[in-house]
């Protein structure tokens, strides 16, 4: 009989940092890669065929490594709603890819420690205090910087990272107080699952069919596969599952404002990869939003907390 996942684990906050800037070094690469490529595929296609082939790799680990653990999460519901909004998320930021500099996207996207803060206030009534609304100020005026918002003159993609960010923030909240217990790899399944379900869907959903023209961004019909788009599927799929277990075992071994901090390692490897790969300039009124928003990061993780009951 299959017995359930360990009780919630100590902090390890030493190896939970390794681990978040290796997770966004490759979380950072695979992105970079993914704004070149994505283009040429339906996101529907993508993350179903990459969900393919990491969860036969997921179950073996889990087989091998953990052979007495139940696949079964031990909140089924909070695991679901924390792999969905974690979907969604990176639907979003995936589709923004294509349209924006990759710096640009990055730092917009790294947000995250301002809205779980907020999120981390609402839900387990941490108190923010005046630190913490000064940092949200400075993040959101960071935002605007980067934005350049004029009339008539917004770039709506620009909003994609920005709803990405406050369902990963949502995610991090509930990987942190409701599945904290949970097997990273069971998590990760969870997450390949409904991925893989949300794929056939919309692939069903388009007809079932091989496209021979340019495929829409998520529904439509799928392209053809070449040995190339395989290795490419079979490299990301990797990096699929070393995002999904590094984050998750990150955030239960630390706590989220220390690990927050350390997840910003993901906009320093961006920014250096728009401008060794994509050749990207930054004007001053970028770099200085891109400061603001990782200062404002840094304001409200570090801001004193009380009666904090994360």
């Amino acid at each position: 009989m299959s017995i359930s996942q360990a009780v919630p684990k100590a902090d390890r906050v030493g190896i939970a940092i390794l681990v978040m800037v290796f997770t966004d070094l490759t979380l950072a690469i695979a992105d970079a890669i993914i704004k070149i490529t994505i283009s040429d595929m339906p996101l529907s296609q993508f993350i179903f065929l990459r969900s393919c082939v990491t969860l036969p790799l997921i179950v073996l680990i889990l087989r091998l490594r953990f052979p007495g653990v139940s696949l079964r999460p031990i909140s089924p519901g909070w695991a679901f709603l924390r792999s969905s909004l974690l979907l969604v998320s990176l639907l979003l930021y995936y589709a923004s890819l294509p349209r924006l500099d990759f710096s640009m996207a990055a730092a917009i996207y790294y947000t995250i420690p301002l809205f779980i803060t907020l999120f981390a206030a609402i839900w387990i009534k941490e108190p923010i205090g005046l630190q913490g609304w000064v940092g949200v100020g400075i993040g959101f005026v960071g935002v605007l910087l980067m934005l350049k918002p004029q009339a008539g003159d917004l770039n709506a993609y620009a909003l994609l990272p920005l709803a990405s960010a406050m369902l990963y923030a949502l995610a991090m909240v509930v990987t942190r107080t409701k599945s904290r217990a949970e097997n990273p790899f069971v998590l990760a399944l969870m997450f390949n699952l409904i991925a893989i379900g949300l794929g056939a869907a919309a692939w069903l959903g388009g007809g079932g069919e091989v496209a021979t023209t340019a495929p829409s961004q998520f529904l439509g019909s799928w392209i053809g596969m070449g040995w190339f788009q395989w290795g490419l599927i079979v490299v990301l799929s990797l990096t699929m599952l070393t995002g999904s277990v590094g984050t998750a075992l990150a955030y239960q071994l630390g706590p989220s404002s220390v690990i927050s901090t350390w997840d910003f390692s993901y906009l320093a490897f961006a920014v250096l990869l728009g401008v060794i790969l994509f050749s990207e300039k930054l004007d001053a009124a970028s770099m200085l939003g891109i400061g603001l928003i990782a200062l404002a990061g840094l304001v409200v993780i570090r801001r004193p907390k009380t009666n904090c009951r994360e």
